[in-house]
């Protein structure tokens, strides 16, 4: 019942100057949509992130590759001195140089594309292992994916993402058992991958061979571009990264220049960038909160002036200086509160829209995320904005002296 009579005050004075009230809390509104806005895109990108990352075999996943083959010296790129490269015994010693590993899958990468009769599709080959199947999650959606036999005896089969395969069989035609060449190399066809797609990369270009086929057919070499470690679980992901990294510097020339990678640093340190990216903004957009909250001091020190006779009068009649303070503070902490409120609601606009363009321009799902924690920040803030504005004109008021005040024209 204390707060009844100022808070209806205050929202009379507002409704009586709707036009001047809506200017005042413009920087609010502006400054807390931003920072909603902000925080709901961030938050939807580390969520994308997780769960593209998820696809790949989540925080499990170790990259292990060869150092590039360019480097920058003195301003300009030169290709190394020496030749660096995985082959398959670095497979069979990283297989067994923990016990937390749980599969190793070699990926060597061909050039060229695939063919059938008039059709032809610009595709990734890639050669692996059939464990990749279940590593990575991407099952045959129709066929089978190639086996250990096929992989110990060179079979020159394939399997074909969805798209490679809408390419090379327009009309709808069952593939299975069907020859078509990879690389010049004839083929038969033994399955077709289900549709997916990672970080707006459609797996659907893909076609996959065994490794050996791809090394001793395709490439004849057994070098492997790189390879992706599973390991049982993601606690124990830098303990068979610095197995890995110890194994190659014993025996590996130049072993300490391979890159050793795990799922949970690529993770860490888009999540460093998102943060940088997001204190930026916020601090930008903040600047739109600070300049409210300035003005709303001005609009108030103007409110105090306009209504000195009122507040002599309040006075004369006995009303306390508390309660001439506490009414121009409230009004300026609803003043303050009704911005933030319009502006959460602007927030949930910018992000959705943002994200919606996302979504389209980068061909994949993107949402934003806007948490309760977000939106009790921006109330928070909010009022705290206006508790610093409205104090130094609510002393003000209150410390008016009524005969004066009376007496002001």
């Amino acid at each position: 019942m204390i707060l009844k009579e100022p808070i209806l005050v205050g929202l009379t004075q507002l409704w009586a100057n709707k036009l001047r009230s809506f200017l005042t809390m413009l920087g609010i509104l502006i400054g807390v949509g931003s920072v909603v806005g902000i925080v709901s895109i961030s938050d939807g990108a580390r969520k994308m992130l997780l769960s593209e990352m998820d696809k790949l075999g989540g925080s499990n996943l170790i990259w292990v590759s060869p150092p590039h083959r360019w480097v920058r010296r003195n301003g300009r790129w030169q290709r190394r001195a020496y030749d660096a490269y995985l082959d398959n015994n670095d497979v069979r010693r990283i297989s067994d140089c923990s016990e937390h590993i749980v599969s190793v899958l070699p990926i060597v990468r061909v050039s060229g594309m695939a063919t059938r009769e008039m059709n032809t599709s610009s595709c990734t080959i890639l050669g692996t292992v059939p464990s990749y199947a279940e590593a990575m999650d991407w099952k045959p959606e129709r066929g089978r994916f190639f086996s250990q036999r096929d992989e110990a005896t060179w079979q020159k089969v394939c399997v074909i993402g969805d798209k490679v395969y809408d390419d090379l069989f327009p009309g709808g035609t069952d593939p299975i058992g069907v020859d078509i060449k990879v690389a010049n190399v004839r083929c038969v066809v033994i399955g077709v991958m289900k549709a997916k797609s990672v970080f707006g990369n459609d797996w659907g270009y893909n076609v996959l061979i065994p490794s050996a086929t791809a090394q001793h057919r395709m490439k004849g070499s057994e070098r492997i571009n790189y390879m992706l470690v599973n390991v049982d679980n993601s606690l124990n992901a830098s303990k068979a990264e610095r197995r890995i990294k110890s194994l190659l510097k014993r025996t590996k020339a130049h072993g300490d220049e391979y890159r050793v990678r795990t799922a949970q640093s690529e993770i860490k340190r888009a999540e460093d960038a998102l943060f940088i990216a997001k204190l930026v903004t916020g601090g930008i957009a903040a600047i739109s909160l600070i300049v409210g909250g300035v003005g709303i001091m001005n609009i108030m020190l103007v409110s105090v002036a306009e209504r000195t006779r009122e507040i002599g009068l309040r006075k004369a009649i006995g009303a306390r200086n508390i309660l001439i303070f506490s009414q121009f503070l409230i009004e300026a902490i609803i003043l303050c509160i009704i911005g933030c409120i319009i502006g959460i609601g602007l927030g949930f606009g910018l992000g959705h829209g943002i994200a919606a363009i996302i979504s389209k321009t980068a061909d994949m799902h993107f949402i934003s995320v806007v948490s309760a924690k977000a939106i009790l920040i921006a109330v928070a803030y909010s009022v705290g904005i206006g508790l610093a504005a409205g104090v130094i004109p609510a002393i003000r008021a209150a410390r008016l002296n009524p005969v004066e005040a009376l007496h002001y024209e």
